[in-house]
């Protein structure tokens, strides 16, 4: 299991269409009796992340987050059986526009990057 953590969280992921999709921020595991922990699935999130540091902040910024539109406020999970694993990363079998992944990048570069005069949008 180790080892496991070792190799996938905080790897880049890629989607589908090579593009950088952000990183690994948890991993959730199925516990068996009987077996070893079985990976499910993993999470591209900034409320994973924060959750890794303090339970407190990753709740205040999930309320904010929801407020980005459907499917926000929680983590992003994609199905571990949907990731291929190279060297350096994992690819996600779907492109991240497709994916609130970068929901928060895009509000942030709607609402103020591009207003910003020569930000060059």
């Amino acid at each position: 299991m180790i080892r496991l953590i070792a190799e996938v969280l905080d790897k880049q992921v890629v989607d589908a269409n090579g593009d950088n999709a952000g990183r690994v921020d948890g991993m959730i595991l199925e516990v068996r009796e009987g077996a070893p922990p079985r990976l499910v699935a993993i999470e591209v999130s900034p409320i994973t992340l924060l959750a890794r540091f303090s339970r407190r902040l990753a709740m205040w910024y999930a309320k904010r987050d929801a407020r980005l539109g459907h499917g926000r406020g929680t983590p992003y999970r994609i199905p571990w059986e949907t990731v291929q694993r190279s060297k350096l990363s994992v690819v996600i079998d779907r492109a991240a526009d497709d994916t609130p992944i970068n929901a928060f990048e895009d509000w942030l570069r709607a609402k103020i990057v591009d207003r910003i005069p020569g930000s060059g949008s």
